[in-house]
């Protein structure tokens, strides 16, 4: 999330957009987001574009589909081997050639543990921004990745070290492979086309699924829009609630942490066949996870009591 701070304005600023949003004239809004965090990865081209990936997705989640750039944040030790940093780097460029933009430079510096980001940018008209806020009472909630992102690399650290024999004790290598490989790509799996949809069809907010979890983010959309949003199914990676459970995740409190996660998108009901049908065309899943309702007091996300876990997999 980042502060929206309108143009002009010295004294107004509304806190939980997912991008800071700076209105330029009546034509043009420039929309930007910072996103650092620790390596997830150890293939370096990997870690690039999960980077690129998580920092972008912001952007995309305030409906901006004009990606412009994305420069560079990397900190690290002096002893990293150059040829570590290089791959991220190519990694993050490759992510953003495959958008249509560049990797436009950037800052190092050094740093006792590994810590890479970036600032992306991108530019939208301003009536076709989409903020966090706007969720109306009758509204479906649609999600479009499936959470488990952090068990499954949970996993893919400990196979790694000590904590394997443990691991391997309660969970066969094969499905936690087969776990890490959806996180993978989930991660490095752009909201584009997602941003895109919402401009097509309209959506009265959206906001991404990151690190307040599955709730935390509904939370926030339910208190800019004073209602109340009822989480009633929830997507998983298959085989991640049970990884969640051995390591003490909270995936199936709604408040697991994600990387570069999905979209959450609230529209009229009447919307969902049309946003659902042009994602089936590029054989993009999409989950309804629940319904905005009319606060009954100060506006809250929650579980339904009866919420469904569906375990699945992701393109």
């Amino acid at each position: 999330m980042a502060n929206l701070l309108p143009s002009g304005s010295t004294t107004t600023e509304e806190i939980g957009d997912d991008a800071v949003v700076r209105v330029v004239n009546d034509d043009v809004a420039i929309v930007e987001n910072v996103d650092i965090f620790t390596p997830i990865h150890d293939d370096p081209q990997i870690q690039g574009e999960i980077v690129a990936c998580n920092a972008t997705n912001d952007i995309f989640a305030m409906g901006v589909t004009d990606l412009l750039s994305l420069q560079a944040f990397l900190a690290y030790p002096k002893e990293l081997p150059e040829e570590i940093v290089v791959g991220v780097l190519k990694g993050m460029r490759s992510f953003m050639e495959r958008h249509g933009a560049k990797l436009s430079g950037g800052q190092t510096i050094t740093n006792p543990v590994p810590i890479f980001g970036g600032i992306a940018l991108g530019t939208a008209h301003p009536r076709d921004i989409i903020y966090s806020r706007g969720a109306k009472a009758g509204d479906v909630v649609l999600l479009t990745k499936p959470l488990g992102i952090q068990p499954a690399m949970r996993s893919y650290r400990d196979l790694k070290d000590e904590k394997r024999d443990a691991l391997l004790s309660k969970f066969k290598e094969s499905d936690l492979k087969r776990m890490q490989d959806v996180a993978v790509r989930l991660m490095t799996f752009s909201n584009l086309e997602i941003a895109q949809t919402m401009r097509s069809v309209g959506v009265n907010a959206a906001t991404d699924v990151t690190g307040f979890g599955l709730l935390g983010h509904a939370g926030n959309v339910s208190s800019l829009s004073g209602v109340d949003v009822v989480i009633d199914q929830i997507p998983v990676i298959r085989g991640t609630l049970q990884l969640a459970e051995f390591f003490g995740h909270k995936l199936s409190t709604g408040l697991g942490a994600e990387t570069a996660g999905g979209m959450l998108v609230f529209l009229d009901s009447g919307k969902e066949e049309e946003f659902r049908g042009i994602l089936a065309e590029d054989n993009l899943p999409v989950w309804p996870v629940g319904k905005v309702v009319k606060a009954k007091g100060p506006p809250c996300a929650r579980l339904a009591q009866d919420v469904q876990f569906i375990e699945t997999e992701f393109p």
